[in-house]
């Protein structure tokens, strides 16, 4: 038998129905709306992002161009030749190899660490012909790590005394097997922090390599308080922004209980002047840290996408090193040899009083 439907049913459905489409059309209006906001939203983002890195690069050309001119008045300066020691890898131990020690990363960061500790051992064997015999004795190694710069050149200097510290102690523990299994007698290690190193009190040379975000800076702070050359190859400069590495943080409150120094950027007269402040340094701090993405590589020299980057990079160890040279220090920038990764810039300093000795 069929349904009989009625005047009043056949109302109440088209209501239902009508109530249903409104609702259906209701959250595809608002699903709608929300489209657009985050639409926007990312239009500004975008138009912010361009805005941001237009001002940055104006700025770091306003910059590098002040800083050559200083260099070119000065005499010193920036230097882009790949310096590199001739190091024969087979009469070091084993252990003093970080080809054949890597535990990760495979060959290809091997021969890395190979060339950044050839870099290294170039600056430093020049700083030791530079301050003849007995002029360098003691080499601290500030951030060490698992120690592939500061094992290496102890092999390659046997002549000298060298000093690895981290406040990891889980890398401090494995530098100590390495040294003992390598049989050298003039390197140790310690846990401790770059910021308060009494090892330095009694340094010639301060080395640091790839310490992340403003350890850098530390390292060149202490080492200016005591008048001692630095060989330094800074990494993660994003980092210095404020957060940093939560996990290094948390070491060292393992360590100290002390407020962290604070580092004013930029750090050099030099930079405001060119008209440089906190954000715009932060901004280019960011660009510098760019590795590149799928299809893009960063390290390429020709890479159009690769150009702000490397020159804020560049403007930010300028930045650095002007720090250094407003205290009375003679200051070259220098790159590592290809295929040392992308952070392959060295800051070498020397106190200017040591040069007249």
């Amino acid at each position: 038998m069929r349904a009989v439907v009625t005047p009043r049913a056949d109302a109440v459905r088209g209501r239902r129905r009508a109530t249903v489409t409104r609702a259906r059309d209701g959250v595809t209006e608002l699903e709608a709306r929300r489209q657009r906001q985050r639409e926007h939203r990312k239009r500004n983002r975008q138009r912010h992002k361009a805005s941001t890195r237009r001002e940055v690069d104006a700025l770091v050309r306003a910059f590098v161009t002040l800083a050559t001119e200083k260099r070119g008045r000065d005499g010193t300066g920036m230097d882009d030749a790949r310096d590199a020691a001739e190091v024969d890898w087979t009469t070091l131990p084993v252990e003093a190899d970080p080809l054949g020690t890597n535990a990760r990363g495979g060959e290809a960061r091997g021969l890395r660490k190979r060339n950044q500790v050839a870099a290294f051992a170039a600056h430093l064997g020049r700083l030791v012909r530079e301050r003849g015999e007995g002029g360098i004795q003691t080499v601290v190694d500030l951030g060490c790590g698992t120690g592939n710069v500061v094992l290496a050149c102890a092999a390659i200097f046997p002549e000298l005394r060298f000093v690895g510290v981290d406040l990891n102690r889980t890398s401090v523990d494995i530098l100590n097997r390495r040294i003992k299994d390598s049989g050298l007698t003039n390197v140790s290690a310690r846990v401790g922090l770059i910021e308060e190193s009494e090892m330095l009190d009694s340094a010639d040379v301060a080395l640091a390599c790839h310490v992340c975000g403003e350890a850098t800076d530390f390292v060149m702070n202490q080492a200016i308080e005591r008048r001692i050359p630095f060989i330094i190859a800074p990494c993660c400069v994003g980092k210095v922004q404020q957060g940093g590495m939560r996990s290094l943080d948390r070491m060292r409150n393992d360590l100290i209980s002390l407020e962290k120094p604070t580092i004013e950027r930029p750090r050099s007269r030099l930079m405001r002047e060119a008209g440089f402040d906190f954000e715009s340094y932060m901004s280019a701090a960011a660009l510098a840290d760019w590795s590149g993405h799928q299809g893009v590589d960063a390290s390429d020299e020709n890479e159009p996408l690769a150009r702000l980057p490397r020159s804020a990079k560049k403007a930010i160890e300028l930045d650095r090193g002007e720090f250094a040279r407003e205290h009375e220090y003679e200051v070259s920038l220098h790159k590592m040899p290809a295929q040392s990764g992308i952070r392959d810039d060295v800051i070498v300093g020397v106190p200017k009083e040591l040069r007249a000795t």
